[in-house]
């Protein structure tokens, strides 16, 4: 079964990024999921997607260009690497998702 893998693998993942792109819903599923956990997970959408008002005003989305060009790429891709490699740094460290909640209800 495709679902029982891709729970696993949230699981046991040491970092998930997840592309929000178009709020596909699968994608906010497993995202829901890997939150519920209070595990890493570095967040990012392609320009011109729209908010996500449960994610967007608490965490940080890094928004790339969608035009996959060369040229869009390279400058992209700086940038996406310096916000992966911050979810991870900051995975002990930084509020996670349901830190911040479970803050706001004391």
């Amino acid at each position: 079964m495709i679902q029982s893998t891709i729970i696993n693998d949230l699981l046991d993942a040491d970092l998930v990024i997840a592309d929000l792109t178009d709020h596909n819903p699968n994608v906010l599923f497993e995202l829901g999921v890997r939150l519920a956990l209070d595990k890493p997970v570095a967040l990012i959408k392609s320009t011109g997607t729209g908010r996500i008002f449960d994610v967007d005003n608490m965490l940080r989305v890094y928004e790339y260009n969608g035009n996959l060009w060369q040229s869009t790429i390279e400058k992209d891709l700086p940038e996406l690497t310096q916000h992966i490699t911050a979810a991870w740094e900051s995975r002990e460290t930084a509020p996670s998702y349901m830190k911040i909640l479970k803050k706001a209800q004391d």
